[in-house]
């Protein structure tokens, strides 16, 4: 399995559409996975949107939430301490680098 460690800080715009993609290119490759999302102490939305995702579980999802901002490699360690995954890789939630590699990656 792959998790997918996901570090979040005032996203609530991109946490669906994240969630969305990444799991249809994981899915569409075959690839067991769960999507860990580290919300790194947001003032916005972006915890209550991780909730809602959570809730529908429409794909393996697990929600970290810091009480403040620790910065993104804490963000980074929370997921890789809360990850079951044989391997993980740590993706920026708003997509700036390409998840279309991650199959190839695994």
């Amino acid at each position: 399995m792959l998790s997918v460690i996901i570090p979040s800080y005032n996203e609530h715009e991109n946490i669906k559409r994240t969630a969305s993609v990444i799991a249809g290119i994981l899915r569409e490759n075959g690839i067991p996975y769960e999507l860990i999302f580290v919300d790194d102490g947001s003032r916005d939305d972006t915890l209550h949107n991780l909730k809602k995702i959570y809730a529908a579980q429409e794909c393996p999802v697990k929600v970290v939430s810091f009480s403040r901002n620790f910065g993104k490699e804490g963000a980074i360690f929370a997921g890789l301490k809360n990850a079951a995954g044989d391997c993980a890789v740590c993706i920026d939630c708003d997509l700036q680098h390409p998840p279309e590699l991650i199959p190839e990656m695994y």
